[in-house]
């Protein structure tokens, strides 16, 4: 049926909206429009067929009379089911099924947090090392600086705090020796604020602890090992310079064949070339980061990385150590703490 439109007012006629002058002078447009009259004829048989729709009234009483009926049809039947072995049986079965299948779901569950923590655990440790390694490179890349800096102002000469023969970096009872651990010879580039943060001498992968920076200008020197991470180059022997051999390393993670100046190996396993071979536990013994005369910090896996292959933790031809052992040349790297 296709659309029709009416004029607006028509509607507002036939529904009462419109005053007693405006109905009349619309009646009277009516008359004079066939158009109008069309549409007044059609809105009127509209507006009479929906008049003659009237409520249907609701019936009386039903709630009270379908209430009625389920009283009189009294309590709901009990269902009785029969018991039989094959009734027994399949409930035993399908309770048993139950039990597996929830013990399935908790050793599924189970394997599944094995699966993560195994594939998880693995990787977290590996960011976390790698994490470590970059923070340490970091560091020793801006103790580097700090070297460098200090030889151009001392003409050449690389961070020293002094030596006599008497000295030792080990730890001795000899009267009159007095003990300058090897660490002590860094400490000029705390001092003199070539490197501004104790936090750079520690390693990320060390529980080392920074001294506090309110105590360097009152001091000459870290007040404990854990102060420091990184090996020095010994400087008991001869000095190398800012003009030495670039490759020669000069600082690295810290040594595994020296506590705090004292050996942890004797001259019969030296000879042997056991432990030389080791790597810092700074890493987990995986290798070491280590720092080269020309500032280069790269990453090491094997202790042999000296110039022309020198073992960097340990003296050429030296078997015993007393603590007054250092370089015979220039080039023998000798990384101590």
């Amino acid at each position: 049926m296709a659309e029709q439109d009416f004029d607006p007012r028509l509607l507002d006629l036939h529904l009462g909206y419109l005053s007693t002058d405006e109905q009349a002078a619309l009646r009277r447009e009516i008359a004079a429009r066939p158009e109008l009259q069309a549409q007044d004829r059609v809105l009127a048989d509209a507006l009479a067929a929906l008049r003659a729709l009237e409520p249907v009234p609701a019936a009386q009483g039903l709630t009270e009379r379908v209430a009625a009926c389920v009283r009189a049809a009294g309590p709901a039947p009990r269902v009785v089911r029969p018991r039989d072995a094959l009734t027994d049986f399949v409930e035993q079965r399908s309770e048993r099924v139950i039990r597996i299948g929830y013990f399935r779901d908790v050793i599924a569950a189970a394997a599944l947090i094995v699966l993560a923590v195994g594939v998880g655990v693995p990787g977290l440790m590996h960011m976390r090392e790698r994490s470590q390694r970059l923070g340490c490179s970091h560091n020793l890349a801006q103790l580097g600086q700090g070297v460098q800096q200090y030889a151009g102002m001392f003409n050449a000469d690389l961070p020293f705090a002094g030596w006599n023969g008497r000295s030792s970096w080990q730890p001795t009872r000899e009267p009159g020796v007095e003990r300058v651990p090897n660490r002590r010879h860094m400490y000029p580039l705390l001092r003199l604020a070539y490197v501004p943060d104790p936090r750079l001498f520690i390693c990320p992968g060390q529980r080392d602890v920074p001294m506090p920076l309110g105590l360097v200008a009152q001091r000459q020197d870290f007040p404990e090992a854990r102060n420091v991470s990184y090996a020095y180059q010994n400087m008991a022997g001869v000095r190398p310079s800012a003009q030495s051999d670039p490759r020669l390393p000069i600082l690295a993670d810290n040594n595994p064949l020296f506590d705090d100046g004292l050996p942890l190996f004797d001259a019969r396993r030296i000879r042997w070339g056991d432990p030389a071979q080791a790597n810092s536990h700074a890493h987990g013994g995986a290798g070491q980061n280590l720092l080269t005369l020309r500032g280069e910090v790269i990453w090491i896996t094997t202790p042999t990385h000296g110039v022309d292959g020198d073992n960097i933790w340990t003296l050429k031809h030296v078997t015993e150590y007393t603590g007054r052992e250092g370089p015979q040349t220039a080039t023998d790297a000798h990384l101590l703490k």
